[in-house]
């Protein structure tokens, strides 16, 4: 009963599907409907009849091993539980039947709908394989290609009807064009016509005329041909001639060899006697016409004047010393030393203007000698010749100024010199024997002869007579006052300043210097004049330094200019009259203000253009007073248009490198709100103008400068020691300070006192300790108080130096470096710290960082440096008026200023190189090889420093020289008595 029952359910399952088939067949809508139906319903068939088509899931698992776990006993057991338990289960199998039917039940709809799907897809084959209609594609195609026959017949309808067109035109032009060539050809032969018919006339009228005058009016023509040939030819020739000459002439200069390079190679002397000789002068004359130097054209003296000026321009540029030198070469050696000679010229800008104009000269000439050539038939063009004239007459002018400005120099010159000469001669004649006498005699006169030629040849022959018999006067007048020249041991000395010729000349200096620096510095309003707290602004001038100093420091160094470092303490000094004047101004008190202002600005802007000029005479308009104080009245003074005018005219009147720092301060301060702000930024701009200013008319006056230094600091000192309290205390110190210094090394390695110290050595012991020793300002010398800043600079620089090779020296010998290894980067950055360091703890961490930086260290080591070396040095470094204690840097000063004693010491050019060459193995040895430059750079600054010195204060030097010999001669009296007493 159990077997057949499935058999039936399954043949009913199978007639209800076929029946199902055929009625989706017959109605294909049903089978949406069906499934419709299905998805909305559930078919849960009961439990009883789900039990017979459905067994339990574990009666059909797969046999599995013996050993496995179905086969243990728990799994029996569990299979015979549930055995006897099934029933209970019944519920279990029923809600597991309705789910497979569910999922039975989707899986015939998901068949249904791949069938339905193949059924479609089987449709679309069929009518994608099933044969298509070609009629509407090719209605089509026949449609399009009728279109485009028949466009294109009409394109070709249209261009047809343009070439018909065309054709026309062109048959109507060609038409036109044979009728016009028709009409002009008849008119030409017309007109043939009608002149043969006047050719014929005119013959059948010429041939009653004789056959004579036929021929002679062709031979007047053939004459008239041959003379033009005749003038071509003969105008050919005399070109080529001439240009065979110019040529011969550029080869015979050439031949010369007359170059700037070979001048400047050659001596003097052979250059001055190759450009005298005859053809050399000729020569060049017709080089110069060839040029087209219109001054030499002519054969007349004017000519070789011209063309020895121009040769004088290879002597001005090759050797501008000896050509423009007012000095006279004395023959013999032993009159030189005498005589005196003025210094060279060549600072002068005169000078110098015509050393350029030479050398301009010179080289324009050569550029255009060397362009002569076959190409333009050595014949300069206009151009070239335009500048060589322009140079020509340059430089000629300035010659003739030169010749005549010095003319009047050179011969005084001369006069001094033959005036010495005879003065030697009358003191020689009478103290020596005849024999020296006549030696001196033969020399003087050979030298007092060529003088007088000279002076002869430059001052006239009158004038020569009466300048000759005023000298021999004048040394005949001064014999008797005549004093013997005291010589001293290589050390300057100037005439007793008892002597009325040395004070002329000393107020003659100081009169010279204050005509030269009364324009560089402005003169400044007394306090007495100072009447209102407005006076202040309105008197207010730039600080600068006094005429002394400037006149020192160019002495000094001649490239020296006032610097802005004095603008601060008078911006510092001003800023209490700023504040005045911005509290008036916020109480409505300002006119008097704006009048001192005005007052000052335009004072300081005259004082930088001149006299006279459009410029000065509409800045004293816009800024005068009475105009000013119209406009304060009228209530029409506005501040931002007077800062604005002063906007456009500053930029006109700085220098070239101010421009950017004016347009900073024009561009931001003037746009302050604030007027004393304002007004305070363009005083700033105007005292850097005035110092520009200033610096400029310093350079001109230069010269002159360096010309009356020594006598007008001469005469300064002299007036400062007649002031009350004046007097060489501290000199004299420092003078018998150095020479007991020198006299004990001299005892050392001279006990018997034979070669007694030179008063030259005891100077630069003096100069030596007083620039490297630290000591108190007050210790200074009277003679070098105008050095004092340059004195403690280089005081601080040698501190700094020894501190420096102290520190460096012990890091090498504690890393075992070779001490006499370059440590360069470590020393420059040491001496930084320590010139930039404001304390010493800030000093110490920045060397001790610099050292870390370059050399690896260990950390004892670094710690041994730290608190050892670094903190030891720095210490001594701080130490400012006390000699150091520390025993390396000790050492080091005294070896560097032992070090500076004998590069000062050095006499001769000689020994001066070699020491200068020497100088870093010098160093090296004295363990300060990495400040080999900085040291130079003192002793050279040293030098300049002793120089001026000696020149301007060697009478005081000579006291104190005479006064302390003195001293040690009744020393030595004494001495002597007291020895003969204890006898």
């Amino acid at each position: 009963m159990m077997n057949n029952t499935p058999t039936k359910v399954n043949s009913a399952d199978h007639s209800f599907a076929q029946s199902k088939t055929q009625a989706l067949q017959e109605n294909p809508n049903l089978d949406l409907i069906f499934e419709e139906i299905s998805e909305k319903r559930e078919i849960v068939p009961p439990p009883r009849i789900a039990a017979r088509f459905y067994r339990p899931t574990i009666s059909r698992r797969k046999p599995s091993a013996a050993s496995s776990r179905r086969n243990s006993i728990s799994s029996a057991h569990s299979y015979q539980s549930n055995t006897c338990n099934r029933e209970a289960q019944s519920s279990f199998f029923a809600q597991h039947q309705r789910r497979n039917n569910i999922i039975e039940d989707r899986k015939a709809r998901l068949a249904d709908r791949a069938a339905h799907v193949e059924k479609v897809r089987l449709r679309a084959a069929f009518f994608k394989a099933a044969p298509r209609s070609t009629t509407n594609s090719e209605e089509r195609a026949l449609a399009a290609q009728q279109a485009r026959e028949k466009n294109l017949a009409d394109i070709v309808a249209a261009c047809a009807e343009e070439v018909r067109r065309a054709k026309e035109i062109a048959e109507t032009m060609k038409e036109k064009r044979e009728a016009d060539g028709k009409r002009l050809r008849k008119d030409m032969e017309e007109r043939l016509a009608e002149a043969e018919k006047r050719r014929e006339k005119n013959l059948r009228r010429c041939s009653s005329i004789k056959r004579r005058c036929s021929l002679s009016n062709s031979y007047k023509i053939l004459t008239a041909q041959e003379n033009e040939l005749m003038n071509i030819a003969a105008s050919r020739i005399q070109r080529q001639w001439r240009t065979y000459q110019r040529k011969k002439i550029v080869k015979q200069f050439s031949t010369l060899g007359l170059s700037i390079e070979r001048v400047k190679q050659e001596s003097f002397d052979y250059v001055a006697g190759l450009l005298e000789q005859v053809n050399v002068l000729t020569t060049m004359a017709r080089l110069l016409r060839v040029c087209g130097l219109k001054y030499t054209e002519g054969r007349s003296v004017s000519e070789m004047i011209s063309v020895k000026a121009f040769l004088s321009a290879y002597l001005i540029t090759g050797h501008p010393r000896q050509t423009l030198s007012t000095r006279i070469e004395i023959k013999d050696i032993q009159y030189k030393e005498t005589c005196p000679l003025i210094k060279d010229d060549l600072e002068n800008i005169q000078v110098q203007d015509l050393v350029n104009k030479a050398r301009n000269l010179l080289i324009t000439f050569e550029h255009t000698v060397i362009r002569l050539n076959n190409l333009n038939k050595y014949l300069p063009s206009l151009t070239q010749q335009s500048s060589l004239s322009q140079n020509y007459a340059s430089f000629f002018d300035a010659f003739v100024a030169w010749k005549a400005r010095d003319s009047e120099a050179l011969i005084e010159v001369l006069l001094l010199q033959f005036i010495e000469l005879e003065k030697i001669w009358l003191s020689v004649k009478d103290i020596s024997e005849k024999t020296v006498a006549e030696s001196y005699k033969d020399g003087i006169r050979e030298n007092q002869i060529m003088l007088m030629a000279r002076i002869k040849r430059l001052a006239g022959e009158k004038r020569y007579k009466d300048a000759i018999s005023k000298a021999l006067q004048e040394a005949h007048a001064s014999r008797s006052a005549r004093k013997p020249l005291k010589q001293t041991q290589s050390f300057a000395t100037i005439p007793n300043e008892s002597s009325k010729e040395s004070a002329d000349r000393l107020k003659i200096a100081e009169k010279a210097m204050a005509a030269a620096l009364h324009t560089l510095i402005p003169k400044t309003q007394p306090q007495s004049t100072v009447i209102s707290k407005a006076d202040v602004i309105r008197f207010a001038q730039p600080v600068m330094q006094d005429n002394r100093i400037v006149t020192h420091e160019i002495a000094i160094d001649r490239e020296y200019r006032i610097g802005e470092e004095f603008l601060a303490d008078k911006n510092t000094s001003m800023q209490s009259a700023f504040e005045n004047m911005r509290n008036d101004i916020k109480a409505g008190n300002s006119d008097i203000w704006v009048l001192a202002m005005a007052e000052n600005v335009q004072k300081k802007l005259q004082r930088l253009l001149t006299e006279g000029k459009p410029m000065y005479d509409s800045i004293g308009e816009w800024l005068n007073q009475s105009f000013i104080a119209t406009q304060l009245r009228h209530q029409s003074f506005s501040f931002n248009n007077f800062f604005d005018e002063i906007g456009r005219l500053l930029p006109k009147l700085c220098a070239p490198f101010r421009d950017k720092q004016i347009k900073e301060i024009i561009q931001k301060k003037f746009q302050d709100n604030d007027v004393v702000s304002r007004l305070e930024a363009l005083m700033h701009a105007l005292d850097i103008l005035q110092i520009d200013y200033a610096n400029f008319l310093l350079q001109r006056q230069t010269p002159l400068i360096l010309a009356n230094a020594a006598q007008y600091e001469t005469y300064q000192f002299m007036q400062q020691l007649a002031e009350p309290g004046g007097s060489l205390r501290s000199t004299e110190a420092a003078w018998k300070k150095a020479q007991d210094k020198v006299i004990a090394e001299v005892s050392k390695r001279d006990p018997e006192n034979i070669n007694k110290p030179i008063n030259e050595k005891i100077y630069i012991q003096m100069l030596v300790d007083v620039f490297t020793i630290p000591a108190h300002e007050n210790e200074i010398p009277e003679t070098l108080q105008l050095d004092k800043h340059r004195i403690l600079r280089i005081r601080d620089e040698i501190r700094r130096i020894v501190t420096c090779g102290a520190i460096l020296l012990q890091c090498k010998n504690l890393l075992k470096r070779d001490v006499r290894s370059l440590w360069k980067t470590e020393g420059t950055r040491i001496y930084l710290v320590l010139e930039n360091s404001k304390s010493q703890e800030q000093a110490a961490q920045g060397i001790q960082a610099a050292l870390e930086s370059y050399r690896s260290m260990p950390i004892a080591t670094k710690d041994y440096i730290q608190n050892f070396v670094v903190n030891r040095a720095i210490e001594a470094f701080s130490s400012r008026q006390s000699y150091p204690k520390e025993p390396v840097i000790h050492l080091l000063l005294r070896r560097l200023s032992g070090y500076i004693l004998t590069r000062l010491g050095t006499r001769t050019e000689k020994e001066k190189t070699k020491a200068a060459n020497a100088t870093s193995e010098s160093l090296v040895s004295l363990g300060l090889p990495e400040f080999s430059q900085k040291v130079g750079e003192i002793i050279h600054e040293i030098g300049r420093v002793a120089a001026v010195d000696r020149e301007a204060h060697g009478r005081w030097y000579e006291q104190i020289i005479e006064k302390y010999s003195n001293e040690q001669i009744e020393n030595s009296d004494q001495m002597d008595i007291d020895m003969s007493l204890t006898r």
